[in-house]
């Protein structure tokens, strides 16, 4: 709902964002789903079970595919954004790029007073492996973007592969 103040818009728009998260999780629970499988996932990394042990997580190297940098800007639909390139985000945002901590909020409220003002977003940066998109730069301008209803957002995007290909994530 709009007030019409962008600043009390903002902050609704977080607190929106992080109680869809909640649900999230609570509903996950209550399916009898583990807590990681809403996890934001990261890149190169291999979830392997060791039994009784527990979960246990394996990085794969990945490296930028030679010859090919950073392209021109273009528009890449949110819902193929799948993940992280960074490991410390992925615990400040769920697999949907919703806030599960109250730590984005400022940054989070900074981007949608922009964005509700008209002022708009730079590019996300964004890598993308066998296909899907992970985030380098620009977690909290596509939290927004997916909080405000976007369904596109504009990105430069880097293609890598990964040094194993065989092992799927």
């Amino acid at each position: 709902m709009r007030t019409g103040l962008v600043h009390q818009d903002a902050r609704d728009d977080f607190d929106r964002a992080r109680r869809r998260a909640g649900w999230a999780k609570l509903a996950g629970w209550l399916r009898g789903r583990p807590a990681s499988r809403n996890r934001l996932p990261v890149l190169g990394e291999v979830r392997t079970f060791a039994g009784a042990a527990g979960p246990g997580v394996r990085r794969l190297e990945y490296e930028r595919m030679s010859g090919l940098g950073a392209s021109a800007a273009a528009m890449v639909p949110i819902d193929q954004i799948v993940g992280t390139a960074e490991p410390t985000k992925s615990r400040c945002f769920d697999r949907r790029f919703r806030p599960t901590a109250e730590a984005p909020r400022t940054r989070f409220e900074r981007i949608a007073i922009d964005i509700r003002s008209g002022r708009g977003m730079d590019p996300v940066e964004l890598y993308r492996c066998d296909g899907q998109y992970y985030v380098l730069d620009g977690h909290h301008r596509i939290a927004v973007a997916r909080a405000l209803g976007e369904r596109w957002v504009l990105a430069n995007i880097t293609d890598i592969r990964l040094n194993h290909p065989a092992i799927r994530i």
